[in-house]
């Protein structure tokens, strides 16, 4: 009688197995959606305004470069104002300095707000500064200490206002694009180029 009420739970023990397996596979599945996540936001908001300085120093480098060149050739009685490579300057310098501009004005309004959240947000600016460097280090370290979802909820303050500076950025960015244009072309229209630009 025991061994048939024994193999008759046999294969309820088994469906239980199997449940708990799906369940654990369900979680680590989850944990690591969510690891990936959060980490590659981590990465982005470190790398946004590294990323902003270096195509805006590489971007100011091309224009100044381009307009040396418009300069250069304008200067001369027999140069061309209609010709192809004058119109291709004066394209590649527009693009050049509206990307610096567009990216100026980025990585201004990251530099602004997160001084702006830094002094407001902490007693001291110092604190603040330090806090606010550290904070993607720490969110990396609870990552790895699998406390991923209490650390949303620890931080959900900190990243709430990360994404807004981050949001921030990228409004100006797109404002400074607009901005490069209108002065690069202003700045062609000068040197009595705006024929070439039309």
């Amino acid at each position: 009688m025991k061994k048939f009420i024994l193999i008759s739970c046999l294969p309820l023990a088994q469906q239980i197995l199997e449940n708990s397996k799906s369940e654990l596979t369900m979680e680590y599945i989850q944990y690591m959606v969510l690891f990936f996540f959060l980490a590659m936001a981590m990465t982005i908001m470190m790398l946004i305004p590294v990323f902003l300085f270096f195509s805006m120093v590489g971007n100011l480098i091309s224009s100044i470069g381009y307009k040396k060149k418009i300069d250069r050739g304008t200067n001369f009685k027999e140069f061309n104002t209609e010709s192809e490579y004058l119109k291709s300057l004066c394209k590649k310098y527009i693009r050049s300095y509206s990307n610096f501009c567009k990216y100026f004005g980025g990585l201004a309004a990251w530099n602004i707000f997160s001084l702006l959240y830094v002094s407001l947000s902490f007693e001291s600016f110092l604190t603040g500064l330090k806090e606010y460097f550290y904070f993607p280090f720490y969110v990396f370290q609870t990552l790895s200490n699998e406390k991923i979802y209490n650390s949303i909820y620890v931080f959900k303050t900190e990243g709430m206002f990360m994404l807004t500076i981050a949001v921030l950025t990228f409004s100006f960015y797109q404002i400074g694009k607009y901005i490069g244009l209108h002065l690069a072309k202003k700045n062609i229209n000068e040197r009595n180029l705006n024929l070439v630009i039309s």
